[in-house]
Protein backbone atom coordinates (compact mmCIF):
# COMPACT_ATOMS: atom_id res chain seq x y z
CA UNK A 1 0.00 0.00 0.00
CA UNK A 2 1.74 3.27 -0.97
CA UNK A 3 2.85 5.51 1.82
CA UNK A 4 0.34 8.31 0.94
CA UNK A 5 -2.13 6.47 1.48
CA UNK A 6 -1.39 4.56 5.15
CA UNK A 7 -0.81 8.37 6.06
CA UNK A 8 -4.41 9.53 4.86
CA UNK A 9 -6.18 6.68 6.36
CA UNK A 10 -3.85 7.06 9.93
CA UNK A 11 -5.17 10.42 9.85
CA UNK A 12 -8.82 9.90 9.07
CA UNK A 13 -8.29 7.25 12.32
CA UNK A 14 -7.01 9.29 14.26
CA UNK A 15 -9.77 12.09 14.25
CA UNK A 16 -12.68 9.62 14.81
CA UNK A 17 -10.64 8.58 17.50
CA UNK A 18 -10.45 12.37 18.69
CA UNK A 19 -14.14 13.05 18.97
CA UNK A 20 -15.58 12.56 22.36
CA UNK A 21 -18.71 10.00 22.84
CA UNK A 22 -21.84 11.18 22.97
CA UNK A 23 -25.27 9.61 21.78
CA UNK A 24 -26.56 9.51 18.61
CA UNK A 25 -28.53 12.41 17.07
CA UNK A 26 -31.71 11.75 15.45
CA UNK A 27 -31.69 11.41 11.14
CA UNK A 28 -32.61 14.44 9.56
CA UNK A 29 -33.80 13.86 6.16
CA UNK A 30 -34.03 16.78 3.93
CA UNK A 31 -36.90 17.81 1.54
CA UNK A 32 -35.32 18.52 -1.98
CA UNK A 33 -37.93 20.80 -2.36
CA UNK A 34 -36.41 23.28 0.04
CA UNK A 35 -32.98 22.20 -0.58
CA UNK A 36 -32.66 25.44 -2.71
CA UNK A 37 -33.09 27.76 -0.33
CA UNK A 38 -29.83 30.28 0.15
CA UNK A 39 -27.24 29.57 2.59
CA UNK A 40 -24.22 31.23 3.44
CA UNK A 41 -21.15 30.92 1.00
CA UNK A 42 -19.53 27.90 1.77
CA UNK A 43 -15.83 26.33 0.18
CA UNK A 44 -13.60 23.59 0.78
CA UNK A 45 -10.31 21.61 -0.58
CA UNK A 46 -9.98 17.88 -0.21
CA UNK A 47 -7.06 15.53 -1.66
CA UNK A 48 -8.38 11.85 -2.02
CA UNK A 49 -6.52 8.13 -2.80
CA UNK A 50 -8.57 4.67 -3.55
CA UNK A 51 -8.72 2.63 -6.67
CA UNK A 52 -10.36 2.45 -10.49
CA UNK A 53 -11.37 -0.56 -11.94
CA UNK A 54 -12.85 -0.99 -16.14
CA UNK A 55 -15.55 -2.74 -16.78
CA UNK A 56 -16.12 -2.92 -20.68
CA UNK A 57 -19.14 -3.95 -23.14
CA UNK A 58 -17.52 -5.74 -25.57
CA UNK A 59 -15.24 -9.12 -25.01
CA UNK A 60 -12.49 -7.81 -26.04
CA UNK A 61 -12.08 -4.35 -24.82
CA UNK A 62 -10.22 -4.94 -20.96
CA UNK A 63 -8.53 -3.02 -18.16
CA UNK A 64 -6.65 -3.46 -15.46
CA UNK A 65 -7.34 -2.35 -11.70
CA UNK A 66 -4.96 0.49 -10.32
CA UNK A 67 -5.03 3.16 -7.62
CA UNK A 68 -5.99 6.51 -8.29
CA UNK A 69 -5.39 10.00 -6.33
CA UNK A 70 -6.93 12.99 -7.12
CA UNK A 71 -7.87 16.76 -5.95
CA UNK A 72 -11.69 17.98 -5.33
CA UNK A 73 -12.74 21.65 -4.40
CA UNK A 74 -16.41 21.76 -3.44
CA UNK A 75 -18.22 24.94 -2.65
CA UNK A 76 -21.68 26.12 -2.02
CA UNK A 77 -24.37 28.45 -1.69
CA UNK A 78 -28.13 26.51 -1.59
CA UNK A 79 -28.85 24.82 1.40
CA UNK A 80 -28.90 21.13 0.46
CA UNK A 81 -27.07 21.30 -2.87
CA UNK A 82 -22.93 22.41 -3.59
CA UNK A 83 -20.89 21.91 -6.65
CA UNK A 84 -17.11 20.62 -7.16
CA UNK A 85 -14.62 20.55 -9.45
CA UNK A 86 -12.59 17.51 -9.50
CA UNK A 87 -9.45 16.09 -11.02
CA UNK A 88 -8.02 12.50 -10.82
CA UNK A 89 -5.11 10.64 -12.09
CA UNK A 90 -4.67 6.72 -12.46
CA UNK A 91 -1.89 4.29 -14.20
CA UNK A 92 -4.78 2.97 -15.42
CA UNK A 93 -3.57 0.69 -18.44
CA UNK A 94 -6.58 -0.45 -21.02
CA UNK A 95 -5.85 -2.72 -24.55
CA UNK A 96 -8.19 -3.55 -27.68
CA UNK A 97 -7.51 -6.20 -29.67
CA UNK A 98 -9.19 -7.40 -33.08
CA UNK A 99 -8.20 -9.54 -36.07
CA UNK A 100 -6.89 -8.04 -38.90
CA UNK A 101 -8.10 -9.45 -42.18
CA UNK A 102 -5.23 -9.99 -45.08
CA UNK A 103 -4.12 -6.78 -46.32
CA UNK A 104 -2.15 -7.21 -49.85
CA UNK A 105 0.61 -9.86 -49.57
CA UNK A 106 0.13 -9.49 -45.50
CA UNK A 107 -1.11 -12.47 -43.77
CA UNK A 108 -3.77 -12.06 -41.31
CA UNK A 109 -3.14 -11.34 -37.64
CA UNK A 110 -3.45 -9.68 -34.76
CA UNK A 111 -3.90 -6.08 -34.16
CA UNK A 112 -3.61 -4.51 -30.26
CA UNK A 113 -4.33 -0.58 -29.37
CA UNK A 114 -2.70 -0.21 -25.65
CA UNK A 115 -3.44 2.88 -23.80
CA UNK A 116 -2.34 3.97 -20.15
CA UNK A 117 -2.13 7.57 -17.63
CA UNK A 118 -6.15 8.03 -17.14
CA UNK A 119 -6.90 11.34 -16.58
CA UNK A 120 -10.10 12.81 -15.31
CA UNK A 121 -11.83 16.15 -15.06
CA UNK A 122 -15.25 16.29 -14.02
CA UNK A 123 -17.61 18.55 -12.27
CA UNK A 124 -20.43 17.42 -9.81
CA UNK A 125 -23.53 18.42 -8.01
CA UNK A 126 -23.59 17.00 -4.59
CA UNK A 127 -27.32 16.88 -3.44
CA UNK A 128 -27.45 16.18 0.36
CA UNK A 129 -29.84 13.70 1.18
CA UNK A 130 -29.91 13.26 5.16
CA UNK A 131 -27.90 14.59 8.09
CA UNK A 132 -26.81 12.32 10.73
CA UNK A 133 -25.28 13.96 13.78
CA UNK A 134 -21.88 14.88 11.95
CA UNK A 135 -22.76 13.02 8.39
CA UNK A 136 -24.04 14.03 5.94
CA UNK A 137 -25.05 11.51 3.09
CA UNK A 138 -25.60 12.87 -0.47
CA UNK A 139 -26.44 11.98 -4.36
CA UNK A 140 -23.57 13.44 -6.92
CA UNK A 141 -24.06 13.24 -10.85
CA UNK A 142 -22.13 15.10 -12.49
CA UNK A 143 -20.05 15.28 -16.43
CA UNK A 144 -16.36 15.64 -18.19
CA UNK A 145 -14.21 14.38 -20.36
CA UNK A 146 -11.18 11.66 -19.23
CA UNK A 147 -7.99 11.60 -21.43
CA UNK A 148 -5.62 8.73 -22.13
CA UNK A 149 -2.07 9.40 -22.16
CA UNK A 150 0.52 6.93 -23.58
CA UNK A 151 -1.12 4.86 -26.50
CA UNK A 152 0.65 2.65 -28.89
CA UNK A 153 -0.84 0.15 -31.68
CA UNK A 154 1.09 -3.37 -32.39
CA UNK A 155 -0.03 -5.63 -35.07
CA UNK A 156 1.51 -9.25 -35.07
CA UNK A 157 1.45 -11.77 -38.20
CA UNK A 158 3.03 -14.83 -39.09
CA UNK A 159 5.77 -12.50 -41.18
CA UNK A 160 6.47 -10.36 -38.18
CA UNK A 161 5.70 -7.26 -35.49
CA UNK A 162 5.06 -3.72 -36.13
CA UNK A 163 4.61 -1.38 -33.59
CA UNK A 164 3.61 2.52 -33.37
CA UNK A 165 2.94 5.83 -31.50
CA UNK A 166 -0.61 7.12 -31.11
CA UNK A 167 -1.77 10.31 -30.61
CA UNK A 168 -3.69 10.73 -26.92
CA UNK A 169 -7.37 10.14 -26.86
CA UNK A 170 -9.61 12.01 -25.42
CA UNK A 171 -13.83 11.56 -24.39
CA UNK A 172 -16.95 12.68 -22.94
CA UNK A 173 -18.08 10.96 -19.56
CA UNK A 174 -21.25 11.19 -16.85
CA UNK A 175 -20.58 10.09 -13.65
CA UNK A 176 -23.06 9.09 -10.87
CA UNK A 177 -21.71 8.43 -7.58
CA UNK A 178 -22.90 8.53 -4.11
CA UNK A 179 -20.94 8.95 -0.55
CA UNK A 180 -20.73 10.51 2.78
CA UNK A 181 -19.10 13.80 4.00
CA UNK A 182 -17.86 13.38 8.01
CA UNK A 183 -16.44 16.01 10.17
CA UNK A 184 -15.34 14.51 13.82
CA UNK A 185 -13.85 18.07 14.15
CA UNK A 186 -15.05 21.95 12.87
CA UNK A 187 -12.87 22.41 10.31
CA UNK A 188 -11.40 19.04 8.87
CA UNK A 189 -13.12 15.97 7.79
CA UNK A 190 -13.29 13.16 5.22
CA UNK A 191 -15.16 11.64 2.62
CA UNK A 192 -15.93 7.92 1.18
CA UNK A 193 -17.01 8.56 -2.43
CA UNK A 194 -18.22 5.26 -4.67
CA UNK A 195 -18.92 6.96 -8.38
CA UNK A 196 -19.55 5.19 -11.75
CA UNK A 197 -17.58 7.39 -15.07
CA UNK A 198 -19.60 6.00 -18.29
CA UNK A 199 -17.92 7.25 -21.21
CA UNK A 200 -17.13 6.09 -24.81
CA UNK A 201 -13.37 4.45 -23.87
CA UNK A 202 -11.43 7.28 -23.61
CA UNK A 203 -9.38 6.07 -26.05
CA UNK A 204 -10.47 8.24 -29.35
CA UNK A 205 -10.04 7.03 -32.47
CA UNK A 206 -6.57 6.35 -34.60
CA UNK A 207 -5.32 9.18 -37.27
CA UNK A 208 -6.74 7.77 -40.31
CA UNK A 209 -3.13 8.43 -42.18
CA UNK A 210 -1.30 6.25 -39.58
CA UNK A 211 0.34 3.17 -41.07
CA UNK A 212 2.35 0.13 -40.02
CA UNK A 213 4.68 -1.33 -42.22
CA UNK A 214 5.32 -5.15 -41.41
CA UNK A 215 8.46 -7.00 -44.00
CA UNK A 216 7.71 -3.65 -46.63
CA UNK A 217 4.50 -4.24 -46.87
CA UNK A 218 1.77 -0.89 -45.10
CA UNK A 219 -1.23 -1.31 -43.26
CA UNK A 220 -3.46 1.73 -43.74
CA UNK A 221 -5.73 3.06 -41.71
CA UNK A 222 -5.47 -0.02 -39.24
CA UNK A 223 -8.38 1.85 -37.23
CA UNK A 224 -10.69 0.06 -39.55
CA UNK A 225 -10.33 -3.25 -37.87
CA UNK A 226 -11.49 -2.03 -34.13
CA UNK A 227 -14.80 -0.56 -35.30
CA UNK A 228 -16.73 1.54 -32.46
CA UNK A 229 -14.82 1.07 -29.52
CA UNK A 230 -17.40 0.29 -26.62
CA UNK A 231 -18.87 1.89 -24.25
CA UNK A 232 -16.23 1.97 -20.95
CA UNK A 233 -17.39 1.98 -17.17
CA UNK A 234 -15.31 3.10 -14.71
CA UNK A 235 -15.77 2.51 -10.86
CA UNK A 236 -13.95 4.59 -8.84
CA UNK A 237 -13.99 4.32 -4.94
CA UNK A 238 -12.01 7.09 -3.66
CA UNK A 239 -11.28 8.36 0.54
CA UNK A 240 -10.64 11.59 0.81
CA UNK A 241 -9.71 14.27 3.61
CA UNK A 242 -11.45 17.67 3.68
CA UNK A 243 -10.33 21.08 4.94
CA UNK A 244 -12.92 23.73 5.14
CA UNK A 245 -12.06 26.75 3.66
CA UNK A 246 -14.87 28.78 4.18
Amino acid sequence: MPRQRVLLYALILGSLLAVPCRAADPPIFLNPLKGFVRSPFSAEAEIYSGGITGKSIGAAYQSATRGDYGVRFTFGFLKALNFSFNYLYSNQSRSFTAITPPTGTLPSGTALMRAANLNMFFGNGELNMAHFGRSTFYLSPGVGFVRNGARSMTVVTPLGTASSPILPGMAVTFNLGAGVKVFPIKRVGFRVDVRDHISGGGTGTLNPGQNLTISGTSIDNPQQYFGPIPVQNNVVFTVGLIFKLL
